[in-house]
C-alpha cells in the first residue's frame, strides 16, 4: 500500500501505517468479536445449568429451553464456524495494512464482466498503485451486504454501505466494512478471499500440439486411452457390483431370515436408485465415443463462469454446460472442442485427455 492515499480515498484513520493503531478500528473489532463470545458463552452456561437443575424447575422453562435449543443447533455453529475465524482474519490483516475508503462506489449483485462466479457480488474501487484505474472486489457477501447492494434496496439500507472500508491486497485477500457517508467508524467488517474470484485477463496459451484436422478426435492416443478406461471401469463395475447386490437379495430370500429383511430392502433400494444411473452413464459414455469418432478436435478460447454449482463455458456467442459431477478446471482459457456447439459435443482441456460431454445452456441461449 502507499503511504500517500489517491484524492478519491480518504484516511479517517489519521495514520498511515496500519489500521489496527486506529482505537474505533479495535474498538469496532472488539464490539463485533465480542458479541459473538458471549453469544457462544450464554449458551453454554445455559445448558450447563439446565444440566444441573430439576425437573421441576425445567417444567417451568420449556419455552426457554425450545428457544435455546433452536438458537444452539444453528446460531454456536455459526459462530464457532463462521464469526470467530471471521473475527481472527480480520484481525491479521487490520495489523498488516491500512485501511483504504471509498465514497459510494459502483457495486452490484451479478453479472460482473469479470467475475468467475455470475452471480458474485462486487465492488469497483479505485487501484491504491493507480487510482485512476477501478479494481473489481469480487465478494461472497453475508446477507447483510447483499440486502444492501441489491439496485432495488430501499434508500436507507443503501446508505449503510455508502462508505465502503477496505483493507489488505485487491488481487489476494481484503477486509471489506461499512458506515453511513457521515460515520467515521467501520462496522460489520468481513474477512474475504479474492484470489479466485476474477477470470484471468488474458486466455492462456497451450504447449500441446493439435491434432490434424483429418484425424478423428477419437484416435488421438491420450483421448482414446481415456474413453477406454472409462468404459473398462463402468463395464467391471456392472459385472461384479451388480450381482454382488442380486446374490445378496437371494440369499436373504432363501435363508428366511425375518431379521434381515432391512438388508434386502437396502439392496433393493441400492439397485432402483443406482444402477439406473449405471446403465446412463455406460451409454453416455458411447454417445460421447461417437460424437469423437465423427469429429476433429479443434482449439477455441473460452471463457468459464459459475452459476452456484453450475459450470458455464462461454465460447464465442453459445454458453455450454458440463455435468456438474464432471467440470473443467477454474482457470482454462482455451479448450479442445469436438462436434457443433450449437447441439451437444464434446470438450476438453488442451490434450484431449479428459473429454466432457456438453450440452448448450437453455438459459443463456435461443435455439439458432
Amino acid at each position: 500500500m502507499t503511504e500517500q492515499l489517491p484524492s478519491s480515498i480518504q484516511d479517517f484513520t489519521h495514520t498511515a501505517s496500519v489500521a489496527w493503531k486506529d482505537m474505533a478500528t479495535r474498538r469496532a473489532w472488539w464490539r463485533q468479536t465480542v458479541r459473538s463470545l458471549l453469544v457462544v458463552g450464554l449458551c453454554a452456561a445455559w445448558w450447563v445449568w439446565y444440566a444441573g437443575t430439576t425437573v421441576a424447575v425445567r417444567e417451568q422453562v420449556v419455552l426457554l429451553t425450545v428457544a435455546f435449543f433452536a438458537y444452539s443447533a444453528f446460531g454456536v455453529p455459526l459462530q464457532l464456524l463462521a464469526e470467530l475465524p471471521n473475527a481472527w482474519r480480520v484481525r491479521r490483516l487490520l495489523r498488516a495494512h491500512p485501511w483504504q475508503i471509498a465514497e459510494d462506489p459502483p457495486h452490484g449483485v451479478s453479472d460482473h464482466p469479470k467475475a468467475r462466479e455470475v452471480s458474485a457480488a462486487w465492488f469497483e474501487v479505485p487501484d491504491p498503485a493507480a487510482p485512476e484505474r477501478p479494481v473489481p472486489l469480487i465478494i461472497r457477501a453475508p446477507l447483510w451486504w447483499l440486502r444492501r447492494m441489491k439496485p432495488d434496496a430501499p434508500v436507507e439500507r443503501r446508505a449503510q454501505i455508502a462508505r465502503l472500508w477496505y483493507c489488505g491486497l485487491p488481487g489476494d485477500e481484503v477486509v471489506i466494512a461499512a458506515s453511513r457517508a457521515a460515520e467515521q467508524t467501520p462496522r460489520r467488517m468481513r474477512h474475504q478471499y479474492l484470489r479466485d474470484s476474477l477470470l484471468p485477463e488474458r486466455p492462456a496459451g497451450t504447449d500441446v500440439p493439435l491434432p490434424h484436422r483429418s484425424r478423428s478426435a477419437l484416435s488421438h492416443p491420450p483421448t482414446q486411452r481415456t474413453m477406454r478406461r472409462r468404459l473398462v471401469r463402468l463395464i467391471i463395475a456392472l459385472v461384479l457390483v451388480w450381482p454382488a447386490v442380486l446374490a445378496v437379495q437371494i440369499a436373504v430370500v432363501a435363508g428366511g431370515d425375518s431379521d434381515k429383511v432391512g438388508l434386502f430392502g437396502a439392496a433393493l433400494l441400492f439397485e432402483v436408485t443406482l444402477l439406473p444411473l449405471h446403465v446412463f452413464l455406460i451409454v453416455t459414455n458411447r454417445r460421447m465415443a461417437r460424437t469423437l469418432a465423427g469429429h476433429a478436435w479443434r482449439l477455441v478460447d473460452c471463457e468459464i463462469r459459475s452459476r452456484g454449482k453450475a459450470q458455464l463455458i462461454r465460447v464465442g456467442d453459445r454458453t455450454l454446460q458440463p455435468p456438474p459431477h464432471n467440470q473443467l478446471g477454474a482457470g482454462v482459457t482455451q479448450l479442445w472442442i469436438a462436434g457443433h456447439p450449437h447441439r451437444r459435443c464434446v470438450v476438453s482441456a488442451p490434450g484431449g485427455a479428459k473429454p466432457i460431454r456438453v450440452a448448450m445452456s437453455t438459459t443463456d441461449n435461443t435455439p439458432a
